[in-house]
């Protein structure tokens, strides 16, 4: 029993058009796959770039400085409104970026939230109370940090969804001055570091 017919086959010339349709179409898939991989890599390595960038702001000491004097007061005061405008405003206004660049597509909402879902949710609770009220007074130059808000919602519901327990205002109020000892650790290394350095 005769499998493959090779009666009048050709390799080249009339009649040869079979293979060179079968090369062309092996290179145009071998073609695919290599972009394909290259798309991977590219996308991988912009992952890296995007959370390395992340971590350089959001954990550098100017932003650990803003965080510190949002817990002193929140822990100092009884109304969590009275706290330092300057400071809400650096935090919010780094945490309210990246929010309009995720909800804009440009930064990546599940990745934020495999790496640390807790600290936006833990700022939120911290700024909310001022910011709304910001909000109700309609003070000029407060932002409404409305994207922030979103996102705070967004990774509350991976969190639900991934059966994480729920980041709640009393739990961050309970956390209060292990944060603050925890942050003023991180501005100190930061500055042993640049000391050392220069």
């Amino acid at each position: 029993m005769q499998l493959i017919n090779t009666d009048g086959m050709s390799f080249i010339g009339p009649g040869s058009e079979w293979l060179w349709t079968a090369l062309t179409g092996l290179v145009l898939t071998l073609t695919f796959v290599a972009i394909y991989r290259q798309l991977r890599i590219m996308r991988t390595q912009g992952a890296i770039e995007q959370m390395d960038a992340f971590k350089r702001e959001a954990y550098g000491e100017a932003m650990e400085r803003y965080v510190l004097e949002v817990m002193v007061a929140l822990r100092d005061h009884e109304d969590p409104t009275d706290v330092p405008e300057a400071a809400v405003l650096g935090v919010g206004d780094f945490w309210g970026n990246f929010a309009t660049l995720v909800r804009a597509g440009h930064r990546d909402a599940a990745l934020l939230w495999r790496s640390d879902s807790a600290t936006p949710q833990i700022i939120w609770c911290w700024i909310a109370p001022f910011v709304h009220k910001a909000r109700a007074e309609s003070r000029l130059g407060v932002p409404s940090y409305t994207d922030f808000e979103w996102l705070v919602g967004v990774l509350a519901e991976m969190d639900r969804a991934a059966g994480r327990p729920a980041v709640t205002p009393e739990l961050v109020r309970a956390n209060l001055d292990h944060r603050i000892a925890l942050h003023r650790d991180f501005i100190r290394y930061a500055q042993a570091t640049r000391s050392t350095a220069a």
